[in-house]
């Protein structure tokens, strides 16, 4: 019992400084105008078939390695998310084409109390009040922090007609929500199928990359890249940022799994919330990010949620 704590609050620690690092990596690979020219499509494909090449050499260590494919209900089961992520990551994009960068960063943190509601549907998992009002908390505190990094010139045309700008609004929220419901459902179904078989937890990321390759690829031809990527080579623009970019992120995918599996899918939000302010901190050391007042009003309500979730703060009684 004490083994599996330790193991879940290391692998939160660790989880936050990897999405913190890997904001840091992707900003500074795309910094250098010279050296953007990397598709970062290649760079997801290669990602997940580090990911996939991690988990088979553990496998291959527990000798359990046809394990991951010897199940085809199993095999199927893992589709389900794979798809959903699918469709989350396309509703982004379509998000971004019809709403301002300050209002999509707002919108899209709804997918914490998506995934809280999710989870109390399909998991049983019941909160605290302190705790829904901490998943509320949060909610407020990381839009705060993501609308100051926002641009705010990034605002649609203002000479179009008002039927225009409401159909772009409805659309682009839709996509937003769409996005937010299929992260909660994804996450939750995730965790669901991690802690309710006997999949190990190695076999179903492995499960999980061939799925996530074989999308990255569709994704390539889909969105146009595929003939550059034959014209200059898969590997063109990478450079050492961009390689340690990659492997970050092929350690944050095996990362959340090992905190959906020893903690839950709520918490693992928690853990992205926060890594977004120490991302905001350090880039105002390293990029000259300026910080206001709002950033920190946003900080301050996501450090609190923390322990209002954690139920360690008091309970209040006149």
């Amino acid at each position: 019992m004490a083994s599996a704590i330790f193991t879940k609050w290391c692998a939160l620690f660790f989880l936050v400084a990897q999405h913190a690092a890997a904001a840091l990596l992707m900003r500074y690979s795309r910094s250098v105008p010279s050296q953007n020219h990397w598709k970062m499509q290649t760079a997801v494909i290669v990602q997940e078939i580090i990911k996939g090449i991690a988990c088979v050499i553990l496998l291959l260590r527990e000798g359990t390695l046809f394990s991951a494919f010897s199940d085809t209900k199993e095999l199927l089961r893992t589709a389900v998310p794979a798809i959903l992520y699918l469709i989350q990551n396309n509703m982004l994009f379509v998000a971004v084409n019809y709403l301002n960068a300050p209002t999509y960063t707002v919108l899209y943190q709804i997918k914490i109390l998506t995934t809280a509601i999710m989870s109390v549907t399909f998991l049983q998992r019941r909160l605290s009040l302190s705790q829904w009002l901490g998943l509320i908390l949060l909610t407020s505190g990381v839009s705060m922090v993501t609308w100051t990094q926002a641009n705010p010139a990034d605002t649609k045309a203002v000479d179009v007609s008002l039927e225009a700008i409401n159909v772009d609004l409805f659309c682009g929220v839709g996509a937003v929500l769409l996005a937010a419901t299929t992260s909660g459902v994804s996450g939750v179904y995730f965790e669901k199928i991690l802690k309710g078989s006997s999949v190990s937890l190695w076999a179903r990321n492995l499960q999980l990359a061939v799925y996530s390759v074989v999308a990255g690829i569709i994704g390539l031809y889909a969105g146009g890249d595929l003939a550059d990527v034959v014209e200059n080579g898969f590997f063109h623009g990478y450079t050492l940022s961009v390689w340690a970019a990659i492997l970050n992120n092929a350690a944050g995918g095996l990362l959340i799994a090992v905190v959906i599996k020893y903690a839950d899918v709520i918490l693992k939000n928690f853990a992205s919330s926060l890594s977004i302010v120490v991302t905001v901190l350090f880039s105002a050391f390293f990029f000259n990010t300026s910080m206001s007042a709002l950033f920190g009003l946003g900080a301050t309500l996501v450090i609190f949620s923390l322990f209002l979730y954690a139920e360690l703060v008091p309970p209040f009684r006149p």
